[in-house]
């Protein structure tokens, strides 16, 4: 085999090599796009909430006076009113995101929602922080932070699928498209899960509450 063969031989397989590497990387890319397309709307909603943490925190720290700390003062309660006042608040916000998801154009608006629970939360923590020191921290870790991460998981399931109904509803009004899998049954079913989920929480953050109220108190 003279060198000329080899040299030929040599450039088809670093070509077949350039060809699967390139193939491979492309397919990688894609994969990763794929992978953002498809949860694009919880990776939004986080950084919403993260966005609405910061201000939250930003605006106590500038803004703080008597009514705020009137607002998020801890007050004594019995179990139903407590229970009662979580559920209306978490009620309130999943049914502003039901309502968003039955709106021709409510779907650019739905991320708003986690960025007002995320500024909620974040003045929420500032003022135990602030008041308190690490106390407040340690009171919001322990009796803030696991009920407002739970709420807001069920909140990012509710808002994606008001996202994608919303979309469509503009899809068929606006563009005219044509969709056979849009099935008002199915949104509807998933909507009451979320709902009772809702209650769940609620019912959940007020015993726990309610029984290291005693133990843990600033």
């Amino acid at each position: 085999m003279d060198s000329f063969e080899l040299k030929n031989e040599f450039d088809d397989e670093f070509k077949e090599f350039e060809k699967a590497f390139t193939f491979k990387e492309e397919k990688e890319k894609k994969d990763l796009f794929e992978l953002f397309s498809e949860n694009k709307t919880f990776l939004y909603s986080v950084i919403f909430y993260a966005a609405g943490l910061f201000c939250g925190s930003y605006v106590y720290l500038k803004c703080k006076n008597d009514l705020l700390n009137s607002l998020f003062a801890v007050q004594t309660e019995d179990f139903l009113q407590s229970f009662l006042n979580n559920l209306s608040l978490y009620m309130l916000i999943f049914a502003i995101s039901v309502l968003l998801g039955v709106c021709l154009v409510g779907f650019p608006l739905l991320n708003m929602i986690p960025l007002f629970v995320g500024f909620e939360a974040g003045m929420r923590v500032a003022y135990y922080y602030i008041n308190y020191a690490i106390k407040g921290v340690g009171y919001s870790f322990l009796m803030v932070a696991p009920f407002v991460c739970l709420y807001l998981t069920v909140l990012i399931y509710s808002i994606s699928m008001s996202y994608e109904m919303s979309r469509k509803i503009y899809d068929i009004t606006v563009k005219k498209s044509e969709i056979e899998d849009f099935d008002y049954k199915t949104y509807l079913k998933k909507y009451l899960l979320y709902a009772a989920l809702i209650v769940a929480v609620s019912l959940v953050n007020t015993a726990v509450s309610s029984v290291l109220s005693g133990i843990i108190s600033i």
